[in-house]
């Protein structure tokens, strides 16, 4: 008798745990808003999924530098329509850093690598996404934009520069991350990782600095990008003045110049012809 009373609160029980089950499979399977790529919420029910398993270990760039060195000119020019045909494969390496979770054993480089890298990936699939674009300054709030996912956390391209990247009071990341445009610092054929993240920093900042392109810096007139006047405080945080930081590395000192200005920063699409 006792256990046919059971018998209706049993099933009460169990059809709720199927609703509430079928509820959050539903959570789990909401895209986000305007995603750019193919990648589900991240909802408690998503993340023991082993789709989004956690990867702490290192990244592997593999992907990431097949790309690079197929699509991506000596000189930084950027096969746009390339990274569109290899779109698979691309997402593919975007997902790996969505899914990348930072532990303990990562190093400082290994981080300052892995979000130069992530910044530079999203910037590229925004591109991609919007392509063919004169300038990313054309695509509505290319900075602002939510457009990908890292550690469950929607996110920007403006958050990775300026609430990470920035932080790590590391002024040498302006000439690493590239905002698609011909007087960003240019994008380079290969992945930063730990192992090769200082001799980049310096390679990049010093090709930067001397490149005539990019600043004009003579006995007589000193005309610079306007990396220098919008990051201006990374760069005294470091060497005291912008002038200092600039001296580290110019082939001509800044000492007397009379002449002195930014040069006009030119949007358009660092893409190939």
């Amino acid at each position: 008798m006792k256990f046919t009373n059971t018998i209706p609160a049993f099933l009460f029980v169990f059809f709720a745990f199927i609703q509430l089950n079928a509820q959050e499979n539903r959570l789990a399977s909401v895209d986000i808003k305007n995603p750019i790529y193919s990648i589900r919420a991240y909802t408690p029910k998503a993340k023991t999924n082993s789709k989004y398993k956690k990867q702490t270990s290192k990244v592997n760039y593999q992907i990431w530098s097949t790309l690079l060195k197929k699509n991506v000119s000596a000189t930084g020019k950027v096969n746009y329509k390339g990274f569109q045909n290899d779109i698979k494969k691309f997402n593919e390496f975007l997902r790996l850093l969505s899914n990348t979770r930072i532990d303990g054993t990562w190093s400082e480089s290994d981080k300052i690598s892995y979000w130069i890298n992530v910044y530079n990936a999203f910037t590229v699939k925004l591109i991609v996404n919007n392509y063919p674009v004169s300038s990313i300054k054309n695509i509505t709030n290319p900075w602002k934009q939510k457009f990908f996912i890292i550690n469950g956390k929607s996110m920007n391209l403006s958050q990775v520069e300026h609430e990470i990247l920035r932080n790590f009071n590391e002024p040498r990341i302006h000439f690493a991350i590239n905002c698609a445009s011909a007087s960003c610092p240019r994008l380079i054929q290969i992945p930063y990782t730990s192992e090769n993240l200082e001799r980049l920093l310096e390679r990049q900042t010093t090709e930067f600095i001397n490149d005539p392109f990019y600043n004009t810096i003579t006995d007589y007139t000193v005309n610079v990008s306007k990396l220098f006047d919008w990051y201006k405080k990374d760069f005294k945080a470091k060497s005291g003045t912008v002038i200092n930081f600039i001296n580290q590395y110019s082939k001509v000192n800044i000492n007397k110049q009379k002449e002195r200005g930014y040069k006009s920063y030119d949007w358009s699409i660092n893409a190939t012809k």
